[in-house]
């Protein structure tokens, strides 16, 4: 009987697969949070940064007018 020769794979292909098998190992193991939890997180990171731009706007007009009480 004759024996039917594999094409050998080449390594460059078997990397690419091993790496997409890895991959989607990894996002089987992420956890997705709940809408009401993301939900209450965007806010917080909304109010924050809206926090912050008020307050780096108002060192940067104190800061301008002091240096334009100098010059």
């Amino acid at each position: 009987m004759a024996e039917e020769k594999k094409a050998p794979v080449k390594k460059k292909d078997q990397g690419a697969k091993t790496w997409f098998d890895g991959l989607k190992a990894e996002f089987k193991k992420i956890v997705w949070t709940d809408r009401p939890t993301l939900v209450k997180q965007t806010i917080v990171v909304t109010v924050i940064t809206i926090i912050m731009g008020a307050l780096i706007s108002i060192m940067d007009a104190g800061i301008l007018g002091v240096l334009n009480v100098l010059i």
